[in-house]
């Protein structure tokens, strides 16, 4: 059986575009999957990101809560220190926290957040942590108070050598002195120099005799002090009342 020009034309014509539908079909289909695919990585990728930011934030998270957790811990052994300290003498403490400094480096002074309300009055001493003399009230107002720190040109205060020797204990921008020690009085490098509440009160340690000079013309010694307290600034003081 043989088929016309006609018909055999026509089954040509319709096989190929048959095979041109099929083509395009295959054509469209792969870029449906590439598309696809693409859709997916840019999703896949925006998803990591995502994770990865709330990993970071998570981190963060955890390392802010591991810092307020440490700061605690530094607080209650501060407080523990100063409970220590409390228990060597018959005195009371007021905790207070640093609210205000001066940035002059000659009148060096602070403010706390305590004051009239809790019974601060002027002259009484401020201790750091461990009990060591840093200052001395010197303004009280309703919620605060005014602190006027050793390494201060106006700080001044009784105080005793060794529970023997009495004089004054003198603030400085570069060196801390006790003043009116006459001659004749028992004095050593390394003697303990104690700030007074009360005539020859050992509760407050200010620091240690650390040069002894003796002018010709003068009646008395200079007589430098190494302070026992090394903060410039801590966060938290002791008043002591």
């Amino acid at each position: 059986m043989y088929l016309t020009s006609n018909k055999a034309k026509k089954i040509v014509f319709t096989t190929v575009g048959a095979l041109i539908a099929l083509a395009a079909f295959r054509g469209a289909f792969q870029a449906v999957i590439i598309s696809i695919s693409e859709n997916l990585t840019v999703f896949s990728k925006l998803s990591l990101q995502d994770e990865l930011e709330q990993l970071r934030q998570e981190k963060l998270l955890y390392q802010l809560k591991f810092n307020q957790l440490r700061n605690l811990k530094e607080e209650n052994q501060e407080l523990r220190e100063a409970l220590n300290f409390k228990k060597q003498g018959d005195i009371s403490l007021v905790g207070a926290e640093i609210i205000a400094f001066s940035p002059s480096s000659w009148h060096r002074y602070v403010f706390v957040n305590v004051g009239e309300k809790e019974k601060i009055n002027e002259g009484m001493l401020v201790v750091d942590k461990n009990g060591h003399l840093i200052g001395k009230v010197t303004e009280v107002y309703p919620k605060r108070s005014k602190i006027v720190l050793l390494n201060n040109p106006d700080f001044q205060t009784p105080a005793s050598i060794n529970n023997k020797v009495s004089g004054l204990l003198q603030g400085s921008l570069s060196k801390i002195e006790i003043l009116y020690i006459e001659e004749g009085d028992k004095i050593n490098v390394g003697d303990l120099v104690y700030a007074a509440t009360n005539p020859f009160d050992s509760s407050i340690k200010a620091g240690k005799v650390s040069r002894i000079r003796k002018s010709e013309d003068s009646l008395f010694y200079e007589i430098s002090v190494e302070t026992f307290s090394k903060e410039a600034l801590p966060p938290i003081v002791f008043i002591v009342k």
